[in-house]
């Protein structure tokens, strides 16, 4: 009996562990909107994308700098705007830091002489 107690004690634990978490971060400031989305599959692995939206009354730039930062690092770019978009490319990592529930992730967009500050929040 005690042997069972342990087997369905460890499945549990286990069968916990290997679901993994979605986040799905969004912000808006005045000239952008930001989605990110953090797919954390266990306590040190996760995968990341996201999407830079250009919401201003002025043409879009041809190029922005981009950084997104969390309690558990960051990424940045330098790339092309592509009507209006940016897709954030997918990042992965295995033994690092992840993103948890509630974290707030701060971007910085650079563009023509001109930064926008955004804080994302989850859903």
């Amino acid at each position: 009996m005690r042997k069972l107690i342990v087997l369905l004690a460890a499945l549990l634990f286990l069968g916990g562990c290997s679901e993994g978490d979605r986040y799905n971060f969004k912000g808006s400031g005045d000239n952008w909107d930001v989605f990110y989305t953090v797919d954390v599959s266990s306590e040190d692995s996760k995968e990341a994308t996201g999407k830079i939206v250009y919401t201003g009354e002025e043409p879009p730039p041809e190029t922005i700098i981009y950084a997104i930062e969390s309690t558990a690092g960051g990424t940045s770019a330098n790339v092309s705007v592509d009507e209006g978009e940016v897709v954030v490319g997918r990042s992965a990592c295995e033994g690092c830091a992840v993103i948890e529930q509630g974290e707030e992730l701060d971007v910085e967009i650079k563009w023509d002489g001109q930064v926008e500050e955004i804080e994302l929040t989850t859903e």
